[in-house]
């Protein structure tokens, strides 16, 4: 080979070289340059994961710092499909481990997706029990789920929410985005097989926690409340019953019970019927307990006066094709007495003095036909026909309390402004929303919406309805020692499959306040469709009595103190008990979730002597809530950020931990 030849050879492999350079510089380039942010974030996700930390919801206590909810450590449980083994025994001991049947886990491990959830809210003891089984393709994931320690207690009021952290239904939902928090994340760096790595040590930021909701609800009267309308419904054979308690002077709802209930810990095993707060989202006809309302209005309105004397036809009042009939032949009757005996004929031509018109004006100025602004979720506002399109009989139905359709928390109102001297007030079940720092982020105060009436008629309406109670239809209710105006009330349920009325069913109902001359409380008590007996002044009246003579203790308005009843409450159909407990004798509070502060003076009012562990909120205690106790025993107080279970504590001590 020549030497030219040689060079020209050499010339173009450097040349080649050259241009691969060229190349993997231009190359270099692209990727570093060019291409260099996308591709950084491509690695980025690939190396680095964003696990979100769900925010730490609040808890709900009763106004007496009684906790109704919480949050509490929990395992949220999956299984990789293709990676499960499906062994007939293999899915047995994951079912018998969940407490699911075993068909459910079957189909969940047999799913062609590559990722199942098996439980998404399951205990510790659990997650830990799967953990002992070492099933290849199936592990856990920390997480929280909302407990609910006194079960169905005030759950219509309270609510709950959903495996996601989301308030579904009541306060959970009405004031889920103070409950819920402010969410966190953290980065952690992946593995080439996706598995999180820790990198700086074995360290988590801690989930910002929601607001603390301050309930108006007292749970002592919520939980006597329960039980005596519970007991009152099976007495009465009824499909249903409402139990509503009310502050007239502020607003604040003391108790709300309702039949049938739920327990918020099992809320996918109840039904929405069970679910629905019926004292705000179902409407009724009120019957007799509306003629109240005419009172006020009439007499407001100069239409009658309560000494005038009306003839009530000897029990039969022809209006139009139309005959309206008293349960029994009254002649004359003063105003007070149509009122004390309820007589329909009496009151429609009250109503007839008084006219559609200003009638209709009235019923607006108590709030009827509109929502009342309760802060829960699913309030309706009830059916009230413009007074402008009433005819005679229209008139005359709607001052006996038919053809009218109100919810228990509208007329409980209404009664609550003749209670109080005519103020109209807006009520509510949430005092104040506690931030995570202590301070007060929402306050709800006493409002006043509206003045129907005056001071002056109030004190006369309220005169009329304590004859009602202490000589008329209503003395079922009468309370020894304290006087109770209030009044019965038994209406005719519309049959939903013909639009008439029925012949057999009926709303039966009272509604009262005590004492009588300055109320500290209004409630009504309706007992839906009952079976044994249909008048309001037997049903639902002896199961006001039962409740208020409790509350009249509770709220100290007789010289013995209320104690707080047992846990549990009696079931239906039981021996009726006095709701009073020895102090020797009374159940455990509960002391969880609340600060150190609040436990320590909380259990000093008791007279526990208290010995604490750790620090923070309270996550659990021994003796247990609702547990039997006597005379010095000593309470002990576990405090951090997670739920632990007494039991576990008690576990550790006999471990010696």
């Amino acid at each position: 080979m020549t030497a030219r030849a040689l060079r020209m050879r050499i010339a173009a492999v450097g040349g080649v070289f050259f241009m691969l350079l060229l190349a993997v510089l231009g190359r270099v380039v692209q990727l570093c340059v060019v291409n260099g942010p996308e591709l950084r974030r491509l690695a980025g996700r690939q190396h680095q994961q964003r696990v979100a930390l769900p925010p730490e919801r609040g808890s709900i206590v009763d106004r007496n710092g009684d906790m109704l909810a919480l949050s509490v450590e929990s395992a949220a449980v999956f299984v990789r499909p293709g990676q499960f083994e499906a062994a007939g025994a293999a899915i047995g001991q994951l079912a018998h481990a969940l407490d699911v049947p075993s068909a459910q886990v079957m189909e969940r491990v047999l799913a062609p997706q590559p990722f199942v959830w098996l439980a998404r809210a399951a205990t510790p003891e659990q997650a830990g029990a799967i953990a002992d089984l070492k099933l290849r393709g199936v592990g856990s994931e920390s997480s929280r789920r909302r407990f609910y320690p006194h079960g169905a207690l005030a759950g219509h009021v309270v609510g709950f929410s959903g495996i996601d952290s989301q308030g579904l239904e009541g306060v959970e939902l009405a004031y889920d985005r103070v409950l819920r928090g402010a969410e966190e994340a953290l980065r952690v760096e992946r593995d080439a097989r996706g598995r999180r790595m820790l990198t700086d040590g074995d360290w988590q930021p801690v989930p910002r926690q929601g607001g603390r909701v301050e309930l108006t609800i007292d749970s002592a009267l919520q939980r006597v409340a329960e039980a005596e309308l519970a007991a009152g419904v099976a007495a009465a054979q009824a499909a249903a019953g409402i139990a509503l308690m009310m502050d007239p002077t502020t607003g604040e709802i003391l108790a709300l019970a309702s039949v049938p209930t739920f327990d918020p810990n099992r809320a996918a095993a109840a039904t929405p019927a069970q679910w629905r707060n019926r004292a705000i989202a179902d409407t009724y006809e009120p019957g007799s307990t509306f003629k109240a309302i005419l009172a006020a209005a009439a007499l407001e309105g100069g239409a009658v006066r309560a000494e005038d004397r009306i003839f009530c036809e000897n029990g039969s009042y022809a209006v139009g094709r139309r005959v309206v009939h008293d349960h029994d032949p009254y002649g004359w009757l003063t105003f007070t007495d149509v009122v004390r005996h309820s007589s329909n004929i009496g009151s429609a031509k009250v109503g007839e003095r008084l006219g559609s018109e200003r009638f209709g004006a009235f019923l607006d100025a108590f709030g009827f036909g509109r929502p009342t602004g309760v802060d829960l979720p699913g309030e309706v506002a009830g059916l009230v026909r413009p007074s402008a399109k009433w005819g005679r009989i229209h008139l005359v139905t709607t001052s006996f309390g038919q053809g009218i359709s109100v919810t228990p928390l509208q007329l409980v109102r209404a009664y609550a402004a003749i209670a109080n001297g005519g103020r109209l007030m807006r009520p509510y079940v949430v005092r104040r929303v506690v931030g995570p720092g202590g301070a007060v982020v929402q306050r709800n105060e006493p409002t006043v919406d509206g003045q129907p009436i005056s001071p002056d008629t109030a004190r006369v309406v309220r005169a009329l309805l304590r004859g009602v109670v202490e000589s008329g239809t209503g003395t079922k209710a009468a309370i020894e020692g304290i006087p109770v105006a209030g009044k019965t009330g038994t209406a005719q349920k519309v049959d939903g499959k013909t639009g008439r009325y029925s012949a057999r069913d009926r709303m039966s109902s009272f509604i009262g306040f005590a004492p009588a001359d300055a109320p500290r409380f209004v409630m009504l008590v309706v007992i839906d469709s009952p079976r044994t007996a249909t008048y309001g002044g037997i049903v639902a009246a002896p199961v006001f009595r039962r409740i208020a003579e409790y509350a009249v203790d509770r709220l100290g308005l007789r010289v013995a103190p209320a104690t707080v009843p047992e846990f549990e409450p009696a079931p239906a159909g039981a021996q009726l008990v006095k709701w009073t407990v020895p102090a020797a004798e009374r159940g455990m509070p509960s002391f969880l979730g609340l600060s150190l502060r609040d436990a320590l003076v909380q259990a000093e009012r008791a007279g526990w002597g208290v010995e604490t562990r750790g620090s923070g909120f309270v996550t659990a205690q021994d003796p247990p809530p609702g547990a039997e106790t006597s005379p010095g025993a000593r309470l002990v107080l576990y405090l951090g950020t997670d739920m632990v279970s007494t039991e576990h504590r008690a576990r550790d001590r006999v471990r010696g931990g």
